[in-house]
């Protein structure tokens, strides 16, 4: 029997979010390791039961200066 754990970042959720992929999905692991505080955030979120749409308007509006990122 294994150990599943995932490593979970900025760019994990942004992808997740882009591919229409549930976050229920991508925090379904028996170890959760956040790279950074965005994801601590977001998993924080999801356990306060947002929905990813709420999620997503979130992220938009959190960080608006990035560019980078849009969901």
């Amino acid at each position: 029997m294994g150990f599943n754990k995932r490593l979970v970042s900025e760019e994990t959720i942004k992808n997740s979010l882009k591919n229409k992929q549930p976050l229920s999905d991508l925090f379904k692991a028996d170890a959760i390791i956040f790279m950074d505080n965005l994801a601590s955030k977001v998993y924080t979120l999801h356990t306060e039961g947002y929905s990813d749409e709420e999620i997503k308007l979130y992220l938009n509006e959190t960080l608006k200066g990035n560019t980078n990122f849009t969901v």
